[in-house]
């Protein structure tokens, strides 16, 4: 097997293969090499800025804290610059100089000018705090002297994982502090398989990325990913053109592989650039499936066309009830730090001005506000020079979910306007081809190829699931609860069936039983949160008889229908309920429904404390679009919280929602495009525990069937089978198959499998996996009830926890045998070794969830301060009491954090709680540790060797550096003051109170699963 290290050689051979590629500095190794290496680029650079006068260590000193940020998002502002500039100013120390004004980077020379390219290996770190190792780094890449990837490698025995793991330890450990902090993306590779990851303070799993080439075809193998991604000038393209900021989250984005080639071929079709031939610039769409972050995607054409010199100016192009959703919000979030200019409010004659002026900035508009435009200007005898220029403009016209946004007469309409033909690029999901085309209408074009041109980059939703960049489906067609017959011809009857109360009612009842499993009410307790759900009927009316309902038995006005006990014991406040239909379909005429509307609004502003009135329904939508979507911080904790949302078709397309777990619907089938478009509201990666989109159809249980397989095999290209989750009856066929595997290690009889060959504990472990795997399926289904396991399976609690405990002492006996270079692992093994149980929760609320909901509480000056209610404080309280059941060490330490900040939350301001957390982790691990070997008189070094290399698992006589610890020189100083203490006696009592010290004191500092 290779070793790491013959991997890493391999790797640098393959960056610096090739002319004007990367460059070895292998004189680098530490740094201060490094800052002296920046600094002799930069000063490169800015000769005539510096007149020649050398930077002082003074001026290094103010450069270098301007470069340094607490963030890797903090550093990625700093990086965007201006104009593809990125700058720093000093006062000169000899003030004659005046101010210097230095270019560190310009992302407008990539592959050229004077960008330099250096790759470094092995630097050298010194540990920041007592506690920790010294460490080497693997493999960076730095761009003019500042490092910008880095790359975290393992051999083929062990996995990315590790990798990633690895990276995050040195996070917490603030190794990537100083000119360190300046990473913008991380990849981690064994050699066989390779991913990347936007830099952040904590790292999500989910996050990692595969690449894939033009074709969708994965690219794993690490000199492979390596040509495609890491070579100049595509590495210099990943961090300056294909990274994005979210200024609401606060995070870096890097785009997908996929993304990135839509972008690109935007870019050839715009210079006119087909099959490697120059023709004239084509318009063309992009199919993405819905939920791969097209509006993101198309922010980045957006910003990218502006290089081209043939196009004046982009619009981005959005229906009117578009600003009513989320698309302008998330453009607003990607442009803080950039180029964008949304117009959303002016009148016609502003966004002429702006489309004629001379900058290059994208516009955001509404294509109702340029059909108004058209008119005005061209009546207008006053503007007729405005006119002549207006219509000699040449725009790139952008356009996101573009069949909602342009149909194809207001297509026609803006083209005719220009004399220079317009440049089309449509974004979709759901493209409509010549199965589901539009009704003929004269010239007009009746598919999206038609409309805007060939498709020239697809990824099908059977992509994303590949990828694991979206989630599958599980369905649920049930009947109608009121109905006499299946025959669902008779659609007069069966429509009649579905408006009656009885109906409404059992659909009422079985949201309410169903949102335990559906919403993972079953699981929050462990989680520390549930999902949320959008509920979709057929009309205004039946979602405001829908709303009523709902509202009477929260109230317990209703005698007959309550909410489910099991929830009720989780969740007292379950279910918070809202309604909402844009302004448009809120009909101004109908007195009855705008009753209706004030009625709900006011029991909105009583749950929530808001003080919306019909005259703000617009803002009243987006706080509803905020507070279900759960991204921004004040809407994180349980009291901010919406559970269901009513609607009609609000919602159903371009509202993103990781959070969103569940579509109930009552309304009969919709056209494909718009049954896909509602379905992908809730499959959304957002953590392990959500497996699928979970959509529950509550009308025509056998035309759903239908329309659903006949619109995901249009979707996915002829092939739905990956993207449905299993029946119920497949997923408990699967279960018992398992289940029937693992009883056999009962009985007891012959060898433990603890003891067994080696190879039998392989397995036992694979068999164990497909257990816990089969079990965590099959409890996501509403026929599942937590007491089959031993009502029906004989699976009682004592027996699982010891097959646990056993699945635990045989993973450390294979690791143990696999030895430090991973002989015992094989590539061909039978089970997973990153394999993560889903049944088995050692704490009771998730860690990172609480320090997500205390950094809420710290102030920011990213964003306005919030008062935090007495609900949302206590919530808090109760989780740390809540983790305290189950690791009191931690939970203390985090409470005594929590306890400062509630009481002077602006001594944070700007402090990250996971980092603040880990300073007083390591403090309390130093103090104990210290206490430990004064009380037995160790060398605190040895001690602390011992505690990093410790095995509970092992002999106590065996540990690493045990001897060391227990030398006779030890305990001739130690008996010094306790003489009536033998060695013998001293060892014994040291080796077993390190025993508990380490289990009990240290080992829960750690456990932060």
């Amino acid at each position: 097997m290779q070793q790491e290290s013959v991997i890493e050689n391999s790797l640098i051979e393959q960056l610096i293969h090739g002319k004007s590629q990367w460059t070895l500095r292998e004189d680098l190794k530490n740094e201060d090499d490094l800052w002296s290496n920046f600094f002799k680029i930069l000063t490169q650079h800015n000769l005539n800025v510096l007149k020649d006068v050398p930077l002082t260590d003074n001026e290094k000193a103010v450069i270098k804290s301007k470069i340094i940020q607490p963030t890797f998002y903090k550093s990625a502002e700093w990086l965007a610059g201006a104009n593809g500039e990125v700058r720093v100013q000093i006062q000169r120390d000899n003030t004659k100089l005046g101010i210097a004004d230095l270019l560190v980077l310009n992302n407008n020379e990539i592959a050229g000018g004077n960008s330099t390219y250096e790759v470094v290996h092995q630097i050298q770190f010194h540990k920041r705090r007592e506690i920790d190792r010294n460490r080497r780094f693997d493999v960076t890449l730095l761009i003019n002297g500042l490092p910008m990837i880095h790359i975290e490698l393992k051999n083929r025995a062990h996995s990315t994982k590790e990798a990633f793991n690895q990276i995050q330890k040195y996070i917490d450990e603030q190794m990537f502090n100083g000119i360190f902090s300046t990473i913008q993306m991380f990849v981690v590779s064994n050699g066989t398989y390779t991913q990347y990851i936007a830099a952040g303070q904590q790292l999500r799993e989910k996050f990692l990325t595969n690449w894939v080439d033009e074709n969708n075809k994965p690219v794993q193998n690490y000199l492979d990913f390596a040509k495609d991604v890491l070579s100049i000038p595509a590495a210099h393209h990943m961090v300056a053109d294909y990274i994005v900021l979210d200024s609401v989250q606060h995070n870096i984005i890097v785009l997908r592989p996929y993304q990135i080639h839509a972008i690109q071929a935007i870019e050839r079709a715009s210079v006119g650039l087909l099959d490697g031939k120059e023709v004239a610039p084509y318009s063309g769409f992009v199919w993405h499936t819905t939920g791969s972050g097209k509006t993101l995607t198309s922010y980045k054409v957006a910003h990218n066309l502006l290089k081209i010199p043939s196009i004046e100016k982009t619009v981005f192009l959005i229906d009117r009830t578009d600003l009513d959703n989320q698309t302008s919000q998330a453009f607003e979030t990607y442009a803080q730090n950039d180029s964008i200019d949304v117009e959303s409010t002016e009148n016609s004659y502003v966004l002429a001005r702006k489309l004629t002026s001379a900058d290059k900035k994208v516009i955001v508009t509404t294509r109702q506000k340029m059909q108004a435009l058209f008119k005005r200007i061209k009546e207008d005898q006053e503007q007729k020079r405005l006119y002549r220029k207006l219509k000699n403009i040449k725009l790139a016209f952008i356009v996101d979910e573009c069949h909602r946004a342009v149909s194809p007469d207001q297509k026609n309409e803006i083209d005719a306007f220009f004399a220079k033909d317009p440049l089309w690029y449509g974004f979709t999901g759901t493209p409509i081809f010549a199965e589901n085309a539009r009704e003929a209408k004269g010239r007009n074009a009746r598919t999206t190829e038609q409309q805007y041109g060939k498709c020239l980059h697809k990824y099908t939703i059977k992509d994303a699931i590949r990828d694991k960049a979206v989630l599958g489906f599980q369905v649920e067609e049930t009947r109608n609860y009121a109905q006499d017959s299946e025959d669902e011809s008779d659609a007069d009857a069966r429509n009649k069936e579905y408006l009656s109360t009885s109906h409404m009612r059992a659909v009422v009842k079985r949201i309410l039983s169903d949102s335990y499993r559906k919403l993972g009410i079953y699981n929050k307790e462990r989680r520390g949160y549930s999902y949320d759900a959008i509920f979709t009927t057929s009309s205004i009316k039946q979602a405001q008889r829908y709303y009523r309902l709902f509202r009477d038995i929260v109230n317990g006005n209703d005698k007959e229908i309550k909410i489910p006990k099991r929830i009720k014991q989780i969740m007292p406040d379950f279910p918070k309920i809202a309604i909402t239909y844009s302004i448009g379909e809120n009909g101004d005429g109908d007195e009855a429904n705008q009753n209706e509307m004030k009625q709900s609004l006011e029991d909105y502003n009583k749950m929530f404390g808001t003080n919306y009135t019909m005259a703000e329904l617009g803002s009243y939508n987006a706080n509803v679009n905020d507070r279900l979507a759960r991204k921004k911080k004040e809407f994180q904790p349980r009291s901010q919280q919406l559970d269901i949302v009513i609607v009609v078709d609000r919602l159903l397309t371009g509202f993103d929602a990781p959070s969103l777990s569940t579509l109930f619907i009552d309304r009969p089938p919709m056209p494909y495009k718009d049954l896909i478009q509602a379905f992908s509201r809730t499959n959304r990666i957002f953590d392990k525990d959500k497996r699928y989109g979970q959509i529950v159809t509550y009308q025509y249980p056998e035309k759903y069937k239908e329309s659903i397989n006949a619109a995901l095999m249009l979707y996915t290209e002829g092939s739905n089978s990956t993207v449905l989750a299993p029946t119920w009856h497949e997923s408990i066929v699967k279960f018992e198959n398992a289940e029937k595997k693992i009883v056999k290690y009962r009985d007891g009889k012959g060898l433990p499998i603890t003891e067994a060959p080696i190879e039998q504990q392989k397995q036992f472990l694979k068999e164990y996996q497909d257990f816990d795997k089969t079990l965590g399926a099959v409890k996501t289904y509403n026929e599942f009830k937590d007491s089959d396991l031993e009502d029906k399976y004989g699976l009682d609690t004592m027996f699982i926890e010891d097959l646990h405990a056993t699945y635990e002492v045989v993973k450390e006996n294979i690791k143990s045998a696999s030895g430090d270079n991973g002989d015992g692992e094989d590539a061909n093994d039978v089970y997973d070794p990153d394999y993560e149980l889903e049944n088995a929760g050692s704490q009771e609320i998730n860690y990172a969830y609480i320090v997500q909901l205390i950094q809420a509480y710290i102030p920011s000056d990213d964003e306005d301060d919030s008062k935090r209610t007495k609900t949302e404080i206590k919530e808090i309280d109760d989780y740390i009491d809540n983790l305290g059941k189950n690791n009191k060490a931690l939970a203390k330490i985090m409470n005594n954090l929590w306890f400062q900040i509630k009481m002077d939350p602006e001594k944070f301001r700007n402090k990250q709680v996971n980092e603040l957390l880990q300073t007083m982790i390591d403090d309390a691990r130093e103090d104990l540790i210290k206490k430990f070997a004064a009380e037995n008189g160790l060398d605190i070094d040895d001690l602390k060797f011992v505690i990093r290399h410790y095995d509970p698992d092992a002999d106590n006589r065996q540990q690493a550096g045990i001897n060391s610890l227990l030398s006779f020189k030890v305990f001739s100083d130690f008996r010094k003051t306790h003489p009536d203490m033998n060695m013998l006696s001293w060892k014994k009592k040291v080796r077993a109170g390190l025993q508990d010290f380490y289990l009990n004191q240290i080992s829960p500092l750690d456990n932060r699963d």
